[in-house]
């Protein structure tokens, strides 16, 4: 590397740090309000939706908005799957047909719908949406813990003699020999 290479190395390194220590006391706050639901079944969704609270976390609220919508799509098309239809291009219709068939309760479609909000908005950055920091925060807080709740009922799971119960085993790829494939999203 030239003079000019590590000197630009040094500095952005040095900006890093100085930007990770004046924001480390809220990234945990922050963090610590929206902590996931810690055990999901291994699916192509599992490490996003991690993400999300990550870049909550990290105050990347269009981001965390965004890809929490992104998650609840996936997740409404992945119970339409595993109850036995291929999902709707419409998210409104697959939630809806979910709840028809009784595959999900009127309150986690309510929660579903009220994540989606706004999501062509944020998909398409149009003009409406939120600019404001704080009213920003408060949109991608609420949107993340939608998901978290939503995540939890579907994925809800308890513990027997150790060892790991899903309440609706069909959203989990039980192994033969007993065990599950999970995701943990725990720090």
């Amino acid at each position: 590397m030239d003079p000019q290479e590590i000197m630009q190395r040094v500095i952005t390194e040095d900006g890093i740090k100085q930007e990770f220590e004046q924001t480390l006391s809220s990234r945990v706050e922050r963090y610590l309000k929206v902590k996931p639901h810690g055990i999901v079944p291994l699916t192509k969704f599992a490490s996003v939706s991690a993400e999300c609270a990550l870049l909550f976390r990290d105050g990347h609220y269009y981001g965390s908005v965004a890809l929490s919508q992104a998650v609840a799509e996936a997740i409404a098309k992945f119970l339409c799957a595993k109850n036995g239809w291929t999902p709707d291009k419409s998210f409104e219709k697959n939630v809806e047909k979910l709840e028809t068939r009784q595959f999900i309760s009127k309150t986690l479609r309510e929660k579903f719908l009220s994540l989606w909000q706004k999501r062509d908005d944020y998909h398409h950055l149009n003009p409406t949406i939120e600019t404001d920091r704080q009213k920003l925060e408060t949109l991608a807080y609420e949107k993340i813990l939608l998901l978290k709740e939503i995540e939890s009922e579907v994925f809800a799971f308890s513990f027997v003699d150790g060892k790991l119960v899903p309440e609706c085993r069909k959203y989990w790829a039980l192994q033969e020999d007993g065990t599950v494939p999970v995701f943990l999203k725990l720090e």
